[in-house]
């Protein structure tokens, strides 16, 4: 409680399944999802908003 923090995010490629699995097992839940967000390796692709609140 040193930093008084109630929510940690994060954003992720909706594409990166390790990943997200990953932060689900650290009980992060996907809050939104922004469509074909960011052009990477020649085409669009949507990012995952993902968040942990301190009372999940």
């Amino acid at each position: 409680n040193y930093m008084n923090v109630n929510k940690v995010k994060l954003q992720v490629f909706s594409y990166n399944k390790r990943a997200i699995a990953s932060y689900e097992k650290c009980e992060f839940s996907v809050e939104g999802n922004l469509k074909e967000e960011l052009f990477r390796f020649g085409s669009y692709h949507d990012i995952h908003i993902m968040g942990l609140l301190r009372k999940d």
